[in-house]
Order: structure tokens, then sequence, then C-alpha cells
């Protein structure tokens, strides 16, 4: 069966009958808005993509490279203490040790490893524990100092929810204390005016969503037909308008109410410059609110993937720089699974190894 081609909404353009400045507005509204639509599905298909991806082919990968790195561990911890090495082999040997051991403890939580990385640090150097308690105090002495936050002594920085919880909770409470001392303070007669107004366009936008959804419900409510298909197809279109009417989506109830007959293009042409003004508001409403979907969903990828903010991003950019992580990885499991392999049967393939090792 071939798919119907999606309705269209929007004001016709006619010889007879030119747009109105404010019709040409709302046209560009919905073109904007489809066009954003459509960028977040492509986000959202990515994301699912990508995370798949990550489940099935990354995380595995990036605990079999771990895995390699314990091996490493342990070649180069025999061989400092049963080879005959130079003091700089040595130093090269206890360098390597100790940042292996750090990745392994803090990305992996391998914490068996925290009293090798100790064994390689000299007397001057503080041990794992006292730098970890150094890097607390001074990451809780940066957080309360920049947010003015007060964080228990207790509180686990390694929790990112935790503390976003806190930052959340501090600014509510800024934003309550500043919406006091706004209501506090005497407002103009501009000021006055200006919130009066607002409040008008506020309601008028509400009552515009309104009556389209009231208009919906009356012909579809399902309890109404006594037809039993019938009656399944208008809960199924009811579920519809009652989703799109919580998210606020305007053009979803417009093209409910055009696949429905209950509007045609001739009362989208007719519809009055009051009623366009408000409609207009809706969608730009809308539109910004899809706008931050497509941003939160970039956000998390250049967390998540180390993209600086002004690194243009693209889901197809991202999904095929992920499968290039995939196969550097790939890569770098062999080779290091070879060179322990190596290390292992040849110590002199080790000394060789650490004369082109740089710290």
């Amino acid at each position: 069966m071939p798919k119907s081609k999606p309705l269209v909404i929007g004001i016709a353009d006619t010889l007879e009958r030119p747009l109105t400045p404010m019709q040409r507005k709302f046209n560009d509204q919905l073109k904007k808005i489809e066009k954003q639509k459509t960028l977040l599905s492509e986000w959202q298909l990515a994301s699912d993509r990508c995370q798949q991806d990550a489940m099935k082919k990354l995380d595995p990968l990036k605990q079999q490279f771990a895995q390699h790195q314990a091996q490493l561990i342990t070649v180069l911890d025999t061989a400092y203490t049963s080879e005959k090495l130079t003091k700089a082999q040595k130093a090269k040997i206890a360098h390597l040790i100790s940042i292996l051991c750090i990745e392994l403890i803090e990305r992996h939580g391998r914490d068996e490893f925290k009293a090798i990385y100790n064994r390689y640090q000299s007397d001057d150097e503080p041990d794992f524990e006292t730098q970890e308690q150094s890097q607390a105090d001074a990451l809780k002495a940066m957080l309360e100092d920049e947010f003015g936050l007060q964080l228990d002594d207790d509180i686990d920085l390694n929790d990112s929810e935790a503390i976003a919880q806190k930052l959340f909770e501090r600014q509510e409470a800024r934003r309550e204390q500043a919406q006091q001392n706004r209501e506090q303070r005497r407002k103009s007669a501009k000021q006055l005016a200006k919130e009066a107004k607002e409040q008008e366009e506020q309601a008028g936008m509400s009552k515009s969503i309104q009556a389209v959804y009231r208009q919906l419900v009356a012909a579809l409510h399902p309890d109404r037909e006594p037809d039993a298909n019938e009656r399944e197809r208008k809960t199924a279109l009811m579920q519809d308008v009652t989703v799109a009417y919580e998210k606020k989506d305007l053009v979803k109830l417009l093209e409910l109410q055009l696949s429905v007959e209950q509007i045609n293009q001739h009362t989208l042409n007719s519809l009055a410059e009051d009623r366009l003004t408000h409609y207009i508001k809706v969608l730009n409403t809308q539109f910004q609110e899809l706008k931050e979907e497509v941003e939160s969903i970039q956000h998390h990828f250049r967390a998540m993937l180390g993209i600086p903010y002004y690194e243009p991003i693209s889901p197809k950019r991202i999904t095929q720089r992920l499968k290039d992580d995939i196969r550097r990885l790939e890569y770098q499991n062999k080779q290091l699974a070879e060179d322990v392999r190596l290390f292992q049967q040849d110590p002199s393939y080790l000394k060789q190894w650490l004369r082109h090792y740089q710290i």
C-alpha cells in the first residue's frame, strides 16, 4: 500500500490574492519548524545508532584495552624487579606504570592498582590517596567559591548528578530570591503595562491552542462513536491530539484538523490577523523548544567525544567520528596485545622499545 503524502500546512499564495506580511510570517515560521523537526529527527536517529554502537562495540573495546593495560603493568613491574636495567630505563618504566595505573584507577575503578602506583612514587611525591584528597579539596573549594555552594564533607565529588542537583537547588534559591526582590520593588507604569501586555499575549496564545484542541476533541471523542472500527480509529487520533496538545504542537494539531476535514485550505487562507498573531507566537515558542532539543543532543555528543563548542558538528560527522574511534581502538588493542606478548617473550625487545620511549 503506497504511503500517503504528508499534509502541508500553510497559507496559499495566489495571483488574485497575494499574502499579507502576517501570512508570509506565518508560512515562514511553519517552514522553520519543519526544518527544525527534520534536523531533530536526524540527530535523534544518530543518537540511537551511536548509543547502540557504543554499547555493542566501543565499550567492550575499552574494557579489552584496559585489560591489556593491566597486563602491561604486570609485565613492566616484573621487568623492573627482575631484569638488569639502566637507571634511565627504570625511570621510564616507573613513569609508564604511574600513567597506566592512574588511567585504570580513574577511568575503570581498578583500585587494586593504587598500591602499585604508590610503590613507584619517590619519597617526596604524595601517594595516590593523598593526591586524590588534595584534588578533591581543591575541586570542593572551587565549586564553593565559584557557585556559592555549601558542600557536605561526605559528598562524592565524582558524583556529577549530586553536584548538579546542588547547583540546581542553589540556582533555584537565587531565582526565587530575585523574584521576591523584583516583587518588592515598586514597578513603574511602563513595567506594569509591559507585564499586562505579556500576560494578555500569553492568554491569547493559550486560548488559540485550546480552541483547536476543543474542536478536535468534540469531533473525535471515541465514546460518542457507535461503530467499533471507527471508535478504534478515533481513539488513536485522540491519543495524537492529547500528545500534541501537551507539547503545544500547533502544527500537529492543525495537521490533525486537516486530516479529519475539520478545516481546509480556505480556512487557513481566511485566518484572521489576530488569530495569526497568536499562532505565530505559539509557533515561535515551539521552534525555540525544538532548537533547544537539538542543542541538548549536540552538547551530549560534544561532552562524550571531547568536541570543542566552536567545531561544527552534524549527525553524519558524529556517526563517522564514532566509527573512526572504534577502528582506532581496535588497532590500539591489537598493537598493545602484541607489545605485551613480545615484552613477555623477549626482555631485549622491551629494552629496545624503552630506548625510543620519551617521558
